[in-house]
């Protein structure tokens, strides 16, 4: 299996903070968002490692993979999108189809988007997508109707998505997506069906949204871990204080 961590977008929503910093280099409780991530993935076991970022914060990237040279001696790949500002970008899904183009990706793919700060058990993900032959996602369950309007809302029966809706206004659970997926390789071809059909880009949950409506079998793993969606400077502070050592 392989992993993608998911680091192409501008953050503009956090500067001035992220001006010259991609989000997922920013530091939490002592480490990098990224090295979090990545010491969550570790865990498991996987053959390649591979960061997408954008010709922006390339060189950032080099820099910190430089120094952090290898995990459990996995090569940490980087991937870069072709793009300098917010209005190039390619999107998360986009990005994605880019990336398995790029390097030819044909085994399982775990994805993961490069600012999820969280404590998920990802074995479980990975287990319930092989289990099952289908892509798996994890949900966090945020338990406020209210702020699962911001996010992409689930509804399962058993573990079977059966509808999902992108910031509606009316939640029918606190069930929310997380941009974390177990894909195998035998769906990579969806990524490219998804753009080919000039389907939104740049959001992951109008491709969840998407497969369920195309009648795709997608499984979902429920946490009740924390999980946190940094978007602003006031939920990245909010994060820090926290976590702080």
């Amino acid at each position: 299996m392989d992993a993608l961590i998911l680091c192409g977008g501008y953050a503009k929503r956090l500067e001035p903070i992220t001006t010259y910093i991609p989000k997922p280099l920013l530091p939490i409780g002592g480490k990098l968002m990224i090295d979090h991530i990545l010491d969550g993935l570790m865990t498991n076991s996987f053959d390649r490692i591979i960061v997408s970022t954008n010709k922006k914060f390339e060189k950032q990237f080099r820099y910190w993979i430089e120094h952090r040279k290898a995990v459990k001696n996995v090569h940490i790949e980087l991937v870069v999108e072709p793009t300098t500002h917010e209005g190039e970008k390619f999107g998360a899904i986009k990005g994605i189809e880019y990336t398995i183009k790029k390097l030819g990706l044909k085994n399982d793919l775990m994805i993961i988007a490069g600012d999820n700060f969280h404590n998920f058990d990802l074995s479980k993900l990975i287990s319930k997508s092989n289990d099952t032959g289908n892509i798996a996602t994890a949900l966090h369950n945020i338990k406020d109707l209210n702020e699962a309007k911001r996010f992409g809302v689930v509804s399962l029966e058993g573990s079977i998505i059966t509808e999902f809706e992108e910031k509606p206004q009316n939640p029918k659970s606190t069930l929310i997506s997380t941009c974390i997926y177990a894909i195998p390789k035998e769906h990579l071809t969806k990524f490219d069906e998804y753009i080919a059909n000039k389907n939104n880009p740049d959001s992951p949950g109008y491709f969840m949204q998407w497969l369920v409506k195309n009648k795709n079998t997608v499984h979902a793993v429920v946490y009740d871990d924390f999980w946190y969606d940094i978007g602003t400077p006031d939920s990245y502070r909010e994060v820090v204080e926290k976590h702080s050592d």
